[in-house]
């Protein structure tokens, strides 16, 4: 088999990066189920992808060396190991336990889900053809072409000639480690409930990692391996470091379970000290900052985004907690320090564009309620005729997907965008008040046009297919089968005023990514980019139609691939004993065919 591919580094990044947004859904989904505290989940997520990228770059270097990477350029230490990210991500689990109080079951969950983000990682490494197997006649050995660290190596060692349009065939390394970190995410999940400790999943999916690389290594070229060479017989230095490590981690398990009280376990999550919440957000700044040159800028700008969105969180919580009262001021101040320390690292991107093309894929999820009044009847009474209805209450619980093409192009000072979005995905009503339930397909398609300057935006466009809104209903109906209403048109429009790069206000019905009908069409914000780029923003805003608030924030990670993340905070407009949760968009933007200025 030959892999002939143009850009293998941008495959690489590609499933680098459904890694991060596969670990990421999943954990917010079920921190969302689980009633954590969203703000220290994402403080959570940004310390433990800090812990983990740093670690797969230092653990490849020399201690003597570290200072020197921290100060050093990206690129002059840019080689990584998974074993050193699962070593410093274990230090950064013991943090993160230590000062949020997480149970057990946060610690399974990353137990199982870490080794399939792993695995996902491992297609982009086959795709891009680094740390390769050995040279193999199987049926399903790989040849990579030229420009790949394979095909480069080969050519070095003269085991190809200089005019070899392919490298060896070698063993998959990478495919045979995918299929067996999904196998293990899999193991560890179907066993979570017969571990007593609250570490003894972390652990168990070590070890089984380790054992893992042990064999794995067999097949692996360690010609050009970054841990050299030396071996005893007939195994590698390395291998013997993973047996050891199997071996000690074995007997912490065994010791851990023997020893563990399962009437001591925490399933639930004890808040911090809300004030040690505060001061760690700035530790966490300091640390992101000191290690920037650590990072590459895709992985620099994701750990930026989600701390800045927990920094966000944690805004709306000062303002809304009466135990802070007396100190928002000061605390208010403090949450300032993220965002000035972060601004003195981002690099703007001074690419000058003309026009480019995006793709977006996205999904959201969550419930709401909603009140729908039905079966007028004309009442007589002292003061004339009144209309009264009969009420029925449902909840909605709902998961759509979209994908969204659109151009962009910039003329001096303004910029034209024009696209089109396809969503679609499942709404699930269920009655209240009979317990019945009914789930049905719901779908739009929505061309949209909008036009920004530097000081106003307006857009314009709309949604036509099987829609649904969430709103009260008062409908001239006798039937409550009829009353679940579907809409096959709806108008959406943007207005906005202010300066995006420093602070703007704006008004949207309808306009996001994916299609937010049949929950969010109404709402107002207020963001800012803090002087960085209009690729970057971080807004509040409040929901009409659901009485809420919501924090989002958008960035570009790389020159071609940004992101969108939003939160809805729980609506209390419903008075029924049914309670809705928060709800969460997440989505992609993959950008190509940039035209210069």
């Amino acid at each position: 088999m030959t892999l002939s591919l143009s850009t293998p580094q941008f495959f690489y990044q590609l499933f680098y990066a459904l890694a991060f947004v596969f670990m990421f859904c999943v954990v917010i989904y079920k921190s969302i189920k689980k009633g954590h505290h969203l703000r220290s989940v994402l403080l959570m997520f940004a310390t433990l992808t800090l812990f983990i990228i740093i670690g797969t770059r230092l653990f490849t270097i020399p201690l003597f060396e570290w200072y020197d990477a921290m100060s050093s350029p990206y690129s002059e230490f840019n080689n990584r190991s998974s074993i050193g990210g699962i070593l410093f991500g274990l230090v950064g689990l013991l943090i993160i336990q230590r000062v949020f109080k997480f149970g057990k079951s946060m610690f399974d969950l990353f137990a199982w889900v870490a080794p399939i983000a792993l695995g996902i990682t491992k297609l982009g490494c086959l795709l891009n053809g680094c740390c390769y197997g050995l040279a193999s006649n199987a049926i399903w050995s790989i040849k990579y072409p030229a420009g790949t660290n394979a095909h480069h190596n080969h050519w070095l060692t003269e085991n190809i000639g200089q005019d070899a349009l392919y490298s060896l065939s070698v063993h998959p390394v990478q495919l045979y480690e995918s299929l067996t970190l999904f196998t293990i995410g899999y193991i560890v999940w179907k066993t979570k409930n017969r571990w007593k400790g609250s570490l003894s999943t972390i652990l168990l999916t070590m070890i089984l990692y380790f054992s893992l690389r042990f064999g794995i290594e067999f097949f692996r070229d360690h010609s050009v391996s970054q841990f050299g060479t030396l071996h005893f017989y007939g195994v590698w230095v390395y291998q013997w470091a993973m047996l050891a490590l199997v071996f000690v981690l074995g007997l912490l398990l065994w010791f851990l379970e023997g020893k563990v009280n399962t009437k001591k376990i925490k399933t639930i999550q004890e808040a911090p000290y809300i004030h040690s919440e505060f001061i760690y957000i700035i530790i966490l700044s300091i640390l992101i900052y000191s290690f920037q040159n650590v990072l590459s800028p895709f992985e620099f700008n994701v750990i930026w985004t989600i701390f800045i969105t927990a920094v966000l969180f944690s805004g709306y919580y000062l303002f809304t907690t009466k135990e802070l009262n007396g100190y928002n001021k000061l605390i208010f101040v403090t949450l300032l320090t993220p965002f000035y320390v972060l601004g003195q690292s981002m690099q703007e991107n001074t690419l000058g564009v003309k026009s480019y093309n995006r793709i977006d894929v996205g999904a959201s999820f969550g419930n709401f309620n909603n009140e729908v009044a039905f079966d007028p009847q004309e009442v007589q009474n002292e003061c004339g005729t009144s209309t009264s209805y009969s009420y029925e209450y449902f909840k909605q619980v709902y998961q759509i997907g979209g994908v969204g093409y659109s151009h962009v192009v910039t003329k001096k000072n303004h910029t034209n965008t024009f696209g089109a979005n396809i969503s679609g995905g499942t709404i699930k009503s269920t009655n209240l008040s009979t317990g019945d339930s009914e789930s049905e397909f719901i779908f739009g398609v929505n061309p949209y046009m909008k036009w920004d300057s530097k000081w106003f935006g307006a857009g314009f466009g709309f949604q036509i297919g099987k829609l649904r809104l969430n709103k009260d209903d008062r409908l001239d109906v006798t039937n409550i089968e009829d009353a679940q209403k579907n809409h096959i048109i709806l108008p959406e429009f943007h207005a906005r005023i202010g300066p995006r790069k420093y602070l703007d206000i704006d008004y949207n019905y309808g306009f996001m990514m994916p299609s937010a009908f049949p929950t969010l069409y109404s709402r107002s914000s207020i963001g800012s980019s803090f002087g960085l780029s209009e690729d970057y923003s971080f807004r509040y805003g409040h929901i009409w139609n659901l009485e809420t608030d919501y924090v989002s924030a958008e960035a570009l990670l790389s020159d071609n691939l940004g992101v969108n993340v939003m939160y809805v905070f729980k609506e209390n407009n419903f008075d029924f004993q049914e309670e809705s949760s928060g709800k969460f968009m997440f989505s992609l933007n993959y950008r190509f065919g940039y035209k210069q200025k």
